[in-house]
């Protein structure tokens, strides 16, 4: 039965997605479920997670890894209020840093961590209390400066959190409810009103039915007891959603793994010179200590790693460091607690001076003194050469801190992409009753064809033996987009490729306003980039990475890309890292840990990245991988076929479009050449 919230006539999939999810809210459960994006699996989720939650008086909590996410879960919340007749508060929590009034202001804070922030925060709003206890009245500070960067460290308290803690809450519930509105537009009223928008978030959260959050506030464990503090329940009353769900398992590696960089002992060093070098034990001094410190992960990185990374044999810091001081790791240990206790003084300083609470000593010292409890088979340590020399303990083992989803009454976790299901439930130490589900997509099979390049790769050892076959590639995406008459995004493996592959040849022959993505390009930049590129009139080129932000990360509907172009499979790199992980796979799931962990997440990157242009029923699209090894992932790409005759395919399945563009194309230039093996692919005019 579709929920009573329900607020749209159900579509393919959705009233199978409403029904599964009904299964498993009364008695609690794990359901894991594979859609289709574009299916619209958000909403149908939220009906009856929202119905169950009302009557149970639960928490829905929903978690995403993009703010476009997080306005469709709150505009689809809109949808089912006003289905059902009555107002449902829903709050979209950001971090501290994405929402401070006061310190965003401040150029020192700007890649502070959250501990950083919360300190200063905790201090300002500590002061703030205690001057409206006598009667002080704040203002918002004056104007910023163009360069937004003024010094605030003489302004006791902060004027955004006293507007807050005057403010009536009860009034801005219902407000917000009758008018639930996105990030932006809440940050908008928060701005105009000179309300803190974090502080004010935590006091509407005890109010919302729903919540939505970025992972971290749920898998971060001190995060996720300030929130379940706000939320005024515990975890056996909270109905979990993860969205876009096939992230988690290395989001969780990730916030696990424990790194010492060599830049991170080269500023500890700094701060030591900078305030003034101390004597430790036994004629040592801190600037010796760091020294040497440094001289040994460069040593370890340069004994140790390959092209990336390499296995750290077991001890190797501890030995080497024992070796190099001459002592006993008791009076290692003596070292390092010196050291740490040093550098929360300097925090402790730099606070009460109402400056960043940061101390590279003292972080530095913690990560040392903690090395040794990393151990396996939970963590293997690694040393790194790019992006950064630095050693790590790469946390192997997502299960531990996933730990907290089976505390949830229910927890729903949904991807286009999750499949292979037992992958994902294996990975995170889900229950062996978890309901997987797998749902067909909606989309009709005639509005998108697959092909496969079989005369060309991206595989290493061909690359690396073939001088030739760069400019090859090169010639072939150029050939690819001067046929395909529509927008096309042309998604290469990494960065790396993508810049060899327009050095040999592409980026010369490139369509003209073709939108290449950046490495250090920003959010808004990105975001004008893209909306530049769909709205330009045309067939247009994006090139961008699979994996990337754009690949994963942002929606192209109806006609604003109808074609796309992989450029090889989106292998994970054979780090030493990644071998590590197969083997702890392979030990935890016999058999399975090549297809855990290389297989499956190319699969998901092939798939992300195809799916960028099939958001509806209505979207068509044909999709190329210029790869041979195409054909291992057959089954996942239906109808799949060589690449012949692409002319002639776009010809036919884009029609009139394709009719337009080539008879205006042969008004201004002369046909190339056909080069032999282009498979009825015209090549560009060079």
């Amino acid at each position: 039965m579709v929920s009573p919230l329900f607020p749209y006539r159900p579509r393919p999939g959705q009233e199978t997605t409403i029904h599964e999810i009904q299964g498993v809210v009364e008695h609690g459960g794990v359901l894991l479920l594979d859609a289709a994006t574009g299916s619209g699996k958000t909403v149908a989720a939220l009906a009856p997670l929202l119905e169950h939650a009302e009557a149970a008086d639960h928490r829905v909590l929903y978690l995403v890894r993009t703010h476009a996410q997080e306005a469709q879960v709150l505009l689809e919340t809109r949808a089912i209020g006003a289905r059902a007749g009555r107002p449902i508060l829903a709050v979209g929590l950001e971090g501290r840093q994405g929402r401070c009034l006061l310190l965003e202001s401040m150029a020192e804070m700007r890649g502070a961590t959250s501990e950083e922030y919360g300190h200063l925060c905790g201090d300002r709003k500590r002061a703030t209390r205690q001057s409206l206890q006598g009667g002080t009245l704040f203002t918002p500070p004056a104007a910023l400066p163009e360069s937004r960067s003024v010094d605030l460290t003489d302004l006791d308290g902060c004027p955004y959190y006293a507007r807050v803690l005057q403010a009536d809450i009860e009034s801005l519930a219902e407000r917000f409810s009758q008018n639930l509105p996105t990030a932006q537009g809440y940050e908008e009223y928060c701005r105009a009103e000179n309300l803190c928008p974090y502080e004010l978030s935590k006091l509407l959260v005890g109010r919302a039915r729903l919540v939505t959050a970025p992972y971290a506030f749920f898998f971060h464990p001190h995060i996720r007891s300030s929130l379940l503090s706000w939320m005024g329940v515990g975890l056996d009353r909270v109905d979990l959603v993860i969205d876009e769900a096939h992230n988690l398992p290395d989001h969780l590696r990730d916030l696990s793994t424990v790194a010492l960089p060599l830049d991170s002992i080269r500023r500890a060093r700094a701060e030591v010179t900078e305030r003034g070098d101390f004597a430790l034990a036994d004629g040592l001094t801190a600037v010796q200590f760091f020294d040497r410190v440094a001289q040994a992960v460069q040593e370890l990185v340069g004994q140790n790693a390959r092209e990336e990374d390499g296995i750290l044999p077991p001890r190797a810091l501890e030995d080497l460091l024992l070796t190099t001081f001459g002592g006993t790791s008791l009076q290692l240990t003596g070292y390092l607690e010196q050291l740490a206790s040093w550098g929360e003084t300097l925090r402790e300083e730099r606070r009460r001076e109402r400056r960043l609470p940061r101390s590279w000593v003292h972080t530095v010292a913690l990560t040392l003194l903690g090395w040794p409890e990393l151990e396996p088979p939970e963590y293997v340590k690694v040393v790194t050469r790019e992006p950064r020399r630095s050693l790590e303990a790469y946390s192997l083992d997502a299960a531990i801190p996933a730990a907290p989803i089976r505390e949830c009454h229910l927890s729903v976790h949904m991807s286009g992409t999750l499949a292979p299901l037992e992958e994902y439930r294996d990975a995170l130490g889900l229950p062996e009753t978890s309901r997987l589900v797998q749902l067909p997509g909606p989309f009709p099979p005639e509005n998108r064809l697959y092909f496969y390049d079989p005369g060309v790769t991206t595989r290493y050892e061909e690359l690396q033996s073939d001088p030739s076959a760069l400019e090859r590639l090169a010639d072939r995406i150029a050939e690819i987009l001067e046929v395909l008459p529509v927008k096309t995004a042309v998604f290469f493996p990494s960065f790396a490729l993508m810049d060899r592959i327009l050095a040999a040849g592409l980026a010369a022959q490139l369509p003209r306003g073709a939108v290449v993505e950046a490495r250090t390009l920003s959010m808004g930049d990105l975001w004008r980039l893209i909306e530049g590129f769909k709205q330009a009139p045309g067939a247009g080129a994006f090139l961008g990475v699979a994996g990337g932000r754009v690949a994963e990360g942002i929606d192209f509907p109806d006609e604003t890309l109808e074609a796309v172009v992989m450029v090889g499979l989106p292998f994970p790199k054979p780090t030493a890292k990644r071998e590590a992980l197969r083997r702890f796979l392979d030990e935890r799931t016999p058999g399975r840990g090549w297809e855990y962990a290389v297989v499956a997440p190319t699969q998901r990157g092939m798939l992300q990245a195809l799916g960028r242009m099939i958001r509806s029923e209505h979207d068509r699209g044909i999709g190329i991988v210029l790869d041979r090894r195409a054909v291992q992932f057959a089954a996942v790409l239906p109808g799949v076929t060589p690449l012949t005759d692409l002319q002639g395919h776009a010809h036919r399945f884009y029609g009139r479009k394709a009719r337009l563009r080539w008879s205006k194309a042969a008004e201004t230039r002369t046909p190339a050449p056909r080069e032999p093996g282009s498979a009825g692919v015209p090549g560009p005019n060079r």
